[in-house]
Protein backbone atom coordinates (compact mmCIF):
# COMPACT_ATOMS: atom_id res chain seq x y z
CA UNK A 1 0.00 0.00 0.00
CA UNK A 2 1.23 3.80 -0.98
CA UNK A 3 -0.46 6.41 1.09
CA UNK A 4 0.50 9.77 -1.03
CA UNK A 5 0.04 13.11 0.97
CA UNK A 6 0.59 16.53 -0.28
CA UNK A 7 0.74 16.11 -4.00
CA UNK A 8 -1.86 17.28 -7.02
CA UNK A 9 -4.32 14.35 -5.93
CA UNK A 10 -6.19 15.40 -9.44
CA UNK A 11 -3.01 14.00 -11.19
CA UNK A 12 -2.48 11.23 -9.82
CA UNK A 13 -5.54 10.20 -9.78
CA UNK A 14 -5.69 10.62 -13.50
CA UNK A 15 -2.75 9.14 -14.01
CA UNK A 16 -3.28 6.04 -12.08
CA UNK A 17 -6.94 5.16 -13.61
CA UNK A 18 -5.25 5.25 -16.67
CA UNK A 19 -2.58 3.04 -15.81
CA UNK A 20 -5.20 0.70 -13.61
CA UNK A 21 -6.74 -1.34 -16.28
CA UNK A 22 -2.59 -2.04 -17.92
CA UNK A 23 -2.02 -3.18 -14.24
CA UNK A 24 -4.83 -5.91 -14.02
CA UNK A 25 -4.09 -8.95 -15.01
CA UNK A 26 -5.37 -12.62 -13.69
CA UNK A 27 -2.63 -12.56 -10.94
CA UNK A 28 -3.30 -9.42 -9.49
CA UNK A 29 -4.33 -5.39 -9.49
CA UNK A 30 -3.86 -2.17 -8.49
CA UNK A 31 -6.52 -0.59 -7.10
CA UNK A 32 -6.48 3.73 -6.06
CA UNK A 33 -8.58 5.92 -3.91
CA UNK A 34 -9.03 9.46 -2.05
CA UNK A 35 -9.06 9.75 1.73
CA UNK A 36 -8.61 12.67 3.71
CA UNK A 37 -6.83 14.70 1.11
CA UNK A 38 -4.72 11.90 -0.06
CA UNK A 39 -4.36 9.00 -1.98
CA UNK A 40 -4.14 5.66 -1.63
CA UNK A 41 -2.46 2.58 -4.08
CA UNK A 42 -3.38 -0.87 -3.28
CA UNK A 43 -1.66 -3.24 -4.46
CA UNK A 44 -2.82 -6.61 -4.69
CA UNK A 45 -1.33 -10.44 -6.23
CA UNK A 46 -1.56 -14.01 -5.91
CA UNK A 47 2.01 -14.61 -5.93
CA UNK A 48 5.53 -12.69 -5.01
CA UNK A 49 6.70 -12.19 -8.54
CA UNK A 50 3.15 -11.00 -9.46
CA UNK A 51 3.69 -8.66 -6.28
CA UNK A 52 7.12 -7.29 -7.58
CA UNK A 53 6.15 -6.59 -11.12
CA UNK A 54 2.84 -4.72 -10.17
CA UNK A 55 5.30 -2.89 -7.38
CA UNK A 56 7.93 -2.31 -9.93
CA UNK A 57 5.27 -0.65 -12.43
CA UNK A 58 3.70 1.27 -9.30
CA UNK A 59 6.83 3.05 -8.56
CA UNK A 60 8.22 3.77 -12.28
CA UNK A 61 5.23 5.71 -12.94
CA UNK A 62 4.88 7.32 -9.71
CA UNK A 63 8.58 8.61 -10.72
CA UNK A 64 7.50 9.53 -14.00
CA UNK A 65 4.67 11.61 -12.59
CA UNK A 66 7.17 13.40 -9.90
CA UNK A 67 9.32 13.98 -12.52
CA UNK A 68 7.21 15.62 -14.78
CA UNK A 69 5.81 17.77 -12.14
CA UNK A 70 9.14 18.63 -11.43
CA UNK A 71 10.16 19.82 -15.08
CA UNK A 72 7.08 22.32 -14.98
CA UNK A 73 8.17 24.05 -11.29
Amino acid sequence: MFSLRNIDVDLIIKSFKTLEKEMRFSRGFVGIGVDDGGVTIVVCARDLASLRSLVNGVVKSLYLIFEIINLGA
